[in-house]
């Protein structure tokens, strides 16, 4: 993370000085990146502490039973259909997908939970069934389950091989 941290900082930096030469419009970017960090900063906050409550909450044996990488099946299928429930944005769903991970759930079960909550989403439907209708909402979600599947069930595959 703190390489991450360091590569977006340093871009911002580069792109501050580029924009020094176009009348302050660099001070126009830091306004509105310091309002848009303002804007979403107690999201941030309550998705780190429902996280890190997540990651002490989650019953050992549930997470053995059902999450783990010995749970296989159950855990991809939970995972996927977890991941359509998760109705948040990323700031607050990879927090939390990320705690599910650091109590014990197996690869294969966070890579369908990441992809169930990408293209299942129920957070999405009324957006989807609106713009291109139901019968599209329908068929893309009846589609992206095999998707959702294939996904936990390769990343449970290679967990398996190379561990």
């Amino acid at each position: 993370m703190l390489l991450t941290t360091a590569i977006f900082s340093g871009i911002a930096l580069v792109l501050f000085f580029i924009n020094k030469k176009e009348n302050g419009k660099q001070v126009e970017g830091l306004k509105i990146g310091a309002r848009q960090l303002w804007q979403t900063l107690p999201l941030i906050l309550g998705a780190f502490i429902l996280a890190g409550m997540i990651e002490v909450l989650i019953p050992v044996e549930f997470v053995k039973n059902w999450l783990s990488t010995e749970a296989g099946l159950k855990g991809i299928f939970l995972g996927t259909f977890g991941g359509m429930l998760l109705a948040m944005g990323p700031y607050a769903a990879f927090p939390i997908i990320a705690s599910v991970l650091a109590s014990g759930a197996g690869l294969g079960t966070v890579v369908s939970l990441i992809t169930g909550w990408a293209l299942l989403g129920l957070s999405k439907a009324p957006f989807e069934s609106t713009f291109f209708g139901l019968k599209f909402f329908l068929y893309k979600s009846i589609l992206s389950i095999p998707f959702c599947l294939a996904a936990g069930l390769a990343a449970h595959t290679l967990d398996l091989l190379l561990n």
